[in-house]
Formats: structure tokens, C-alpha cells, sequence
């Protein structure tokens, strides 16, 4: 009787994208030095599955990009209330109890009408104008009313949420610039497993097949170090909370994936001109009206 030797089974269908997509790459890595017909496959055969593999990944890079972007709607969140609380917080210096502050407070109140409004702008404007903003703030004698009227700070995190912002703006715009149609990541993961199973069970056979002692140990240990990739992903998502009680991964759900539209286009940028900001509603709160722009015009001092 021929000795045998099995493959474990991956798990396919129950990781996550960017885990699945690993798991792939690492296994192509792993068996494609390998003479296909030492493992009784065709060169055609890699390629088709490594092409498969490769997009697999760009679906997980796009989808990961996805997620900058509503991040990018969150940074811009919080330079803007760090602005909107700047504005305020000069507001009541200039009309402080306090005399001291009085007059620090007003001179700032002129830097920052310059830049009244800011807010409004888009998301490439308001990075620039934020910029400059910060620069006249620079200055030796905004920098001693600053100091007077405690509000160094705020201006330090400005600077900070602004950078963080506009580095983040920069990879959005690639993304933006690379779009294009791309399948649904499940039918890309189900063709994937598929070919691998496929590409599994010849190199099982191979094994068995197998006419001299240097091929079976070849192909044996190929087997190994697979076993040995797919246990290792086993462990990376059971260690990820995804476990039954008794210690056995249970078998979640396919989540379903959403349509990709017909001619995707890059995220619009929320605060673009051609979707003015209303000037007549008032905020719900210091940072923001009901459409999510604030109105923080300021008075005349």
C-alpha cells in the first residue's frame, strides 16, 4: 500500500479578508519554486491561482483604503472643533473680566478674522488656510498674547490635527486616483479556495504517486511546512476572540458584500464649494449646524 499524506483544511470561508488573503500568498509562496509537475500540476495552473491571489489583495487594499477615508471625515471633525474652541475662547478674552486679557484677546480676534471662514471651505483649502493661520499664530507678538490669554495649547493641537489631517488627505488622494471596478471579495475568496483545494488534493496525490524517495520527501515536506501555515492562521484567528466556549472555532456567517456600482468614482470631498455651506442655520452645538457646517462668522471687534 502507498503511504499517504494530507493537507489540514484551511478554514477558508471563515477568516477575514486581509487574514484570507495572507493565508493565500503565504501557501503560493510556499509552493510555487516547486516544479508544478513534480506536484502534477501545470505552470498555467500557478499563474491562474497566483492571479487570483493578487487581486484578492488589491480588494483587501482597496478596502482598507475605504476605511482611511471615514477616517479622514473624522480628523476633519476634530481640527474643526479644535478651531471652532480657538475662536471661542479668543471671543471671551477680548471681552474677559479679566483687563489683562482684553486687549491680547482683540488682537488675536483681527488674526483670526482673516480666516473667518475657514470652516466652510473644502478639505484642501481649509488645510492650506489652517496653515497659514498657524504662521501669523507663529509670530513673536501672537505667540505673547497667546501666552497671556492661555490658549498655547489649543494652537499646538491645531498644528497637530491639521498634519495628521493632510497626511491622511494625501493617501485618500491616491486611492482617489487608483479606483477602478474591482469583483466582490467573495466570489474572488470562494474562486481561491476552490483552486486551492484543487491545487491540495494533486499534491496529495503527487506524494502517493511519487516514483522516487527524493520526490517524496520533497513533496512530504512541502506538506509540512503547509500544515504548518495553516495551523499557524488557525491560531492568529482563534486568538482573535473568535472561539466557541469548549475551544473550537465556530462557523460564522458569510458577510454579505456589497454591489459594486457600475462606474465607481472617488469619494467626494463633503465640504466642496459646489455644495455650499447654508450661512442662515444656526449650530446645534459650538462646532457644528444641522448640515454639519458651522456658521462661525465672525463679528466686527
Amino acid at each position: 500500500m502507498k503511504a499517504i499524506k494530507t493537507i489540514n483544511g484551511t478554514w477558508g470561508g471563515r477568516f477575514p479578508l486581509g487574514l484570507h488573503a495572507n493565508l493565500q500568498s503565504t501557501l503560493y509562496t510556499l509552493i510555487h519554486p516547486i516544479t508544478p509537475a513534480k506536484l502534477l500540476l501545470e505552470a498555467s495552473d500557478i499563474d491562474t491561482w497566483n492571479g487570483g491571489i493578487l487581486e484578492e489583495m488589491e480588494i483587501d487594499r482597496e478596502a482598507k483604503k475605504a476605511e482611511e477615508t471615514a477616517l479622514l471625515r473624522e480628523k476633519d471633525d476634530t481640527r474643526d472643533e479644535i478651531l471652532w474652541a480657538l475662536i471661542q475662547e479668543t471671543r471671551l478674552a477680548a471681552k474677559s473680566p479679566i483687563k489683562e486679557n482684553r486687549a491680547p484677546g482683540a488682537r488675536l480676534l483681527i488674526v483670526l478674522n482673516t480666516y473667518k471662514d475657514i470652516i466652510r471651505e473644502n478639505y484642501a483649502s481649509e488645510t492650506a488656510h489652517i496653515k497659514a493661520l498657524l504662521k501669523d499664530l507663529d509670530k513673536p507678538a501672537a505667540v505673547a498674547d497667546l501666552t497671556t490669554i492661555g490658549q498655547t495649547r489649543l494652537v499646538q493641537m491645531l498644528r497637530t490635527a491639521n498634519e495628521e489631517f493632510d497626511s491622511l488627505y494625501l493617501k485618500r488622494l491616491d486611492f482617489d486616483a487608483g479606483i477602478k471596478k474591482l469583483p466582490s471579495s467573495a466570489s474572488v475568496r470562494q474562486k481561491n479556495d476552490k483552486m486551492t483545494a484543487t491545487i491540495f488534493r494533486h499534491i496529495e496525490t503527487a506524494y502517493m504517486m511519487a516514483t522516487s524517495d527524493d520526490d517524496r520527501k520533497l513533496i512530504g515536506d512541502l506538506i509540512d511546512r503547509i500544515n504548518a501555515a495553516i495551523n499557524k492562521t488557525k491560531n492568529v484567528y482563534n486568538t482573535s476572540g473568535k472561539r466557541k466556549e469548549d475551544g473550537e472555532p465556530k462557523q460564522p456567517k458569510e458577510p454579505k458584500e456589497p454591489k459594486q456600482p457600475k462606474d465607481p468614482k472617488p469619494t467626494p470631498d463633503p465640504k466642496q464649494p459646489e455644495q455650499p455651506k447654508k450661512p442662515d442655520e444656526k449650530p446645534k452645538d459650538p462646532k457644528k449646524p444641522d448640515d454639519g457646517n458651522p456658521d462661525i462668522k465672525l463679528p466686527e471687534e
